[in-house]
């Protein structure tokens, strides 16, 4: 397993653009959450949830278009929906992982959230890759290149 995950992280490129790419989506979700709650005065929980899908937005456009290269629109519906999914997955997989490692295994906090980050991150980023933005799709069993 750990040799499988080595083998998929050596394109340094399209890591850095990924990277890149969730930086920014990160910084518009920390810049939207500021600005609802200082200037409009939204309550912070639902600041975070309005920032939140607005952020997950952002990213998709930046994975699908910039990091992986996926100009088509044919399947762009699903790949939206997918990963939402995934992002919700991500920040489930984030609450049950720092829960685990603060108050079981007793983790300092901050230590515990950039573990978790590391290794929810490399899932994401496998799921993105082989699974939402591949360009191949398997239809009736059989495997198709899909042209860009």
């Amino acid at each position: 397993m750990i040799e499988f995950i080595k083998s998929q992280l050596t394109d340094w490129r399209l890591i850095v653009k990924y990277v890149v790419s969730g930086s920014i989506a990160a910084l518009t979700q920390i810049l939207i959450l500021a600005f609802l709650v200082e200037k409009l005065q939204m309550w912070h929980i639902k600041a975070v949830i309005i920032a939140f899908f607005i952020s997950a937005c952002v990213a998709f456009f930046l994975q699908k278009f910039w990091t992986f290269r996926d100009v088509s629109l044919d399947k762009a519906h699903f790949q939206m929906s997918s990963y939402l999914l995934l992002a919700f997955f991500a920040l489930f997989s984030n609450i049950l992982l720092m829960y685990f490692f603060v108050d079981i295994l007793r983790i300092w906090y901050i230590f515990a959230q950039i573990l978790t980050m590391g290794l929810v991150v490399i899932v994401v980023f496998l799921c993105n890759k082989y699974i939402i933005f591949n360009r191949k799709s398997v239809i009736f069993g059989r495997e198709k290149n899909i042209n860009i």
